[in-house]
């Protein structure tokens, strides 16, 4: 879902670095680029919170994805989480 532009030209969050092709989040559109800013209604602020919020969800689990996009558009979605490649 489509939001409003962000009003400030820097977005506090977790930018992605990559979308892995066939994973939930590229199927919610999530791009490479995009700033994550909230995780199952939890403000995210930076790729460490970004981390600690995700310790607390199982792959399985259902949450509502908040992100910005490139162009400073605010979207969310639901994605099921899944384990990730290994880092």
């Amino acid at each position: 879902q489509q939001g409003q532009a962000a009003t400030s030209s820097t977005v506090n969050g977790a930018q992605v670095a990559e979308v892995i092709d066939g994973t939930p989040a590229a199927q919610a559109g999530l791009e490479a680029g995009d700033t994550i800013t909230s995780i199952g209604g939890r403000t995210i602020s930076t790729a460490s919170g970004l981390s600690s919020a995700l310790a607390g969800y199982r792959p399985g689990s259902t949450v509502t994805l908040g992100w910005t996009d490139s162009q400073g558009v605010s979207h969310t979605a639901s994605v099921t989480l899944t384990t990730g490649p290994a880092a």
